[in-house]
């Protein structure tokens, strides 16, 4: 009785121990396919390369004081931007934003209207910029929210000035630029997509869009 009193023990321990076994391998696969599972178009340690134009740059040519003598009538150029950004977390990206465009303010004389002079300016900047990424659950699709912020300096140029006389304002200087834009990136394969965004800011592009490329 006792040897099968010990016997049935054991083999009840022995089934106990099997179901154990058998449930932490369930546990074990259902962890591995979650994270085969787990789809999204950023993540951390993945870095992105953009590269595009823009439209209806906000300008604010108030400290110039440009209009103070005259009217005056503005025309721009086609903004471009090359970024490269980083991805600390699946949320967070850290990256630099490089841009540049031109424009042309012409300045008419009220007191004297065949005195029209201008300036021609070339605009570079250089900025920071934190974006944070909304996790759809998606591998083509990336939504963000992104915050520029840099120098936009400035090269004025005078034109029509005959020996200095005509220019009777101090032309723009460098100074601060911002921006909040909210866009996505779309993926048409696993690594080349195009990307789109709009918001709002000083001195940057209010409307970007180009290509992107994520490795």
């Amino acid at each position: 009785m006792k040897l099968k009193a010990i016997f049935l023990i054991l083999l009840c321990a022995f089934f106990a121990a099997g179901d154990l076994g058998a449930e932490e391998m369930k546990k074990k696969r259902r962890k591995k396919k979650k994270r085969r599972g787990k789809v999204v178009a950023f993540k951390a340690g993945q870095m992105d390369v953009q590269a595009g134009g823009g439209l209806m740059v906000q300008t604010n040519y108030s400290k110039s004081d440009y209009s103070i003598y005259g009217t005056t009538e503005t025309k721009g150029g086609f903004p471009f931007s090359i970024r490269a950004e980083y991805g600390v977390t699946d949320f967070l990206g850290i990256g630099l934003w490089y841009g540049m465009y031109k424009d042309k303010i012409t300045i008419t004389d009220v007191t004297a209207t065949s005195n029209i002079y201008g300036y021609e300016h070339k605009y570079m900047h250089l900025c920071a910029r934190p974006a944070f990424h909304v996790p759809l659950g998606m591998a083509k699709l990336d939504p963000y929210v992104a915050v520029p912020f840099g120098l936009n300096k400035v090269k004025a140029t005078p034109f029509n000035n005959e020996g200095g006389v005509n220019m009777v304002q101090e032309p723009l200087k460098s100074g601060f630029a911002w921006a909040l834009h909210g866009g996505a990136n779309y993926y048409f394969t696993d690594n080349i997509g195009a990307f789109v965004e709009g918001g709002y800011g000083q001195w940057l592009p209010l409307i970007n869009f180009g290509i992107t490329a994520k490795f």
